[in-house]
């Protein structure tokens, strides 16, 4: 059980020995550059 965790985490972070460019901050997190408002 441990491992499946600890492969799924891996998969799906993000680890760069530089900041992400726009490009790629906006194919990852599109909500940030969005103009409406979400609702939370």
């Amino acid at each position: 059980m441990t491992r499946l965790a600890s492969r799924f985490g891996a998969a799906n972070s993000i680890r760069r020995d530089r900041p992400l460019t726009l490009e790629e901050l906006f194919r990852t997190v599109p909500s940030v550059f969005s103009e409406e408002k979400h609702e939370s």
